[in-house]
């Protein structure tokens, strides 16, 4: 080839498995992989703590708890 053309693809297991289509012509050829940030950044699940509408205490969920506790009945 004259001059270079870039494929894009992901190259995971040793295997490039291309996402662009691939071109006519054949020769010898260079991997350059580039290791791309996620999109998106990672949530944790620590994010949530404290961003409810309405918290509620620990008394709260204590009744809450102990009012379906008393739903189920002696089994």
């Amino acid at each position: 080839m004259d001059s270079p053309v870039i494929i894009r693809g992901t190259f995971f297991n040793k295997t490039f498995v291309p996402t662009d289509p691939l071109p006519e012509a054949e020769g010898p050829a260079e991997l350059i992989v580039h290791a791309e940030l996620p999109k998106e950044p990672r949530h944790s699940i620590f994010d949530a703590f404290g961003t409810a509408e309405h918290l509620r205490t620990a008394e709260d969920l204590d009744a809450q708890l102990a009012e379906e506790r008393a739903a189920w009945g002696d089994a």
